[in-house]
């Protein structure tokens, strides 16, 4: 169940989103959220405000896990800022969107991908099982060089798989492609708030 972050009445329909230090809240109102804002003495009111139609933003989490050590010896290891993401149900299409993936790893990753996944597990945490399904894939990205970066990624899809009727924990995944052909995490951020679905 969601509650705004101000007052605490419980959320239906429509919300309004805010950033409030590194972290991305729900609100009932403008006025709400203006209120928080106004206490913590955010000034630039441009960079704060996330649009509300649909999109869930997480980029309150900058985490990174690693996959399996290739032959080489050298685990990629990925860094993910600033991921939203939104669905239609119209179109049934899947919207991705990264403002920057960084390879901090010592080695040139394998081929990428974006996942978004929605966990029965609540968040996810570096190197946990996690079940529940995967939304959406993008397409494959080539490898990234040592200290390289992809910044403003966006993948349009459409829906992979249709979640039963329940609770997720969206995440999205990066993963990179092993020299065992299977794909593994390599770098991860965390939505902020749990969603419910009933397609």
């Amino acid at each position: 169940m969601l509650t705004c972050y101000h007052c605490g009445k419980i959320l239906f329909g429509k919300k309004v989103l805010g950033q409030v230090g590194s972290s991305i809240y729900y609100f009932c109102s403008e006025k709400c959220r203006s209120a928080v804002w106004n206490k913590a003495g955010v000034k630039n009111l441009e960079d704060a405000t996330i649009s509300s139609e649909e999109i869930k933003t997480g980029s309150n989490y900058n985490s990174f896990n690693r996959t399996k050590v290739c032959k080489s010896g050298s685990p990629s290891k990925l860094s993910v800022q600033g991921a939203e993401y939104s669905y239609s149900a119209k179109t049934d299409r899947v919207t991705i969107k990264v403002q920057n993936i960084s390879n901090t790893s010592d080695s040139m990753t394998g081929m990428l991908r974006l996942e978004l996944f929605l966990s029965k597990n609540g968040i996810y945490q570096p190197g946990a099982s996690v079940s529940g399904v995967t939304l959406a894939v993008s397409s494959e990205y080539e490898p990234l060089k040592k200290n390289y970066n992809y910044t403003n990624v966006t993948s349009a899809s459409l829906k992979k798989n249709t979640p039963k009727t329940g609770t997720y924990q969206p995440v999205l995944f990066v993963k990179e492609l092993n020299e065992d052909g299977n794909w593994y995490v390599a770098g991860f951020a965390n939505f902020p708030s749990p969603q419910k679905w009933n397609l």
